[in-house]
C-alpha cells in the first residue's frame, strides 16, 4: 500500500504534462507562397470545449527591407477572431486565446517579396485537466483496493482449499506375513526362476 501514493503522484504528474503540452499545427512555411489557409480543429472525443491556442507569425523579406505586413483570423462564419497589421521590421505579435472546434481561415497580408511562416499551437487536453486528475485518481484508488481485495480473497480461498483437502494415509513400510501358514508365503522350488544347467 505504500507504493500506491507514489503511483498516484506519478500518474497525476504525467497527466499534468500531457494536458499542458501544446501540439504544433504548421499552417505555412517559408517554402510556400503566402495565401489563405484553412485550419480544421477537432474537439477531444467529439467535445465542443474551447481549447487554449496560440498563433505565431514570422515575416521575412526576400528583395526588400520595407513593406506592409499583417494577418487576420476568421472563424467558419466569417467573423474576425483576431487581426494585426504593421510594417516589416516591427515586432510581430502572437495571438493567444481560446478556439472552439471548427474551421478557421488564416489570411496573411504582405507586400511583394515578403514570405511568412505561420504556426498554430493548441492544447486539446487542457479543458479536461481537472476532470482528468479526478478520473485518473479515482480509477487508481479503485484499482488499488480491488487488487488488495482480490489478493486477500484468493489467499483465503487457497488456505481453505488446503485445509479441506483429504490428508493422505500414512503408509507402513513393512507388513506382516500371514499367520498360521508360513509355507504359503515361501516360493516353491519349481517356481524359482533359477534352473539347474543341463548335464549336471
Amino acid at each position: 500500500m505504500v507504493l500506491w501514493p507514489v503511483a498516484l503522484l506519478l500518474l497525476n504528474s504525467l497527466w499534468a504534462g500531457v494536458s499542458d503540452n501544446a501540439a504544433p499545427y504548421e499552417i505555412n512555411d517559408y517554402d510556400h507562397a503566402i495565401e489563405d489557409r484553412t485550419v480544421s480543429l477537432g474537439g477531444f472525443l467529439g467535445r465542443n470545449e474551447a481549447m487554449p491556442s496560440s498563433f505565431e507569425f514570422e515575416f521575412e523579406a526576400l528583395s526588400s527591407d520595407q513593406g506592409a505586413i499583417g494577418w487576420e483570423i476568421y472563424d467558419d462564419e466569417g467573423q474576425i477572431v483576431a487581426q494585426w497589421s504593421g510594417q516589416l521590421g516591427d515586432e510581430t505579435p502572437d495571438w493567444n486565446g481560446e478556439l472552439l472546434p471548427g474551421k478557421y481561415v488564416v489570411k496573411t497580408n504582405a507586400d511583394a517579396g515578403i514570405i511568412t511562416e505561420q504556426t498554430l499551437y493548441i492544447q486539446p487536453f487542457s479543458p479536461y485537466s481537472f476532470a482528468g486528475h479526478i478520473i485518473l485518481s479515482v480509477m487508481l484508488v479503485l484499482f488499488a483496493f480491488g487488487e488488495t481485495f482480490v489478493r486477500k480473497k484468493s489467499s483465503q480461498y487457497f488456505e481453505k482449499k488446503q485445509t479441506n483437502a483429504p490428508q493422505p494415509s500414512a503408509q507402513v513400510p513393512f507388513s506382516k506375513t500371514k499367520a498360521g501358514m508360513p509355507e504359503d508365503d515361501l516360493a516353491l522350488l519349481e517356481d524359482s526362476p533359477w534352473r539347474t544347467p543341463k548335464g549336471l
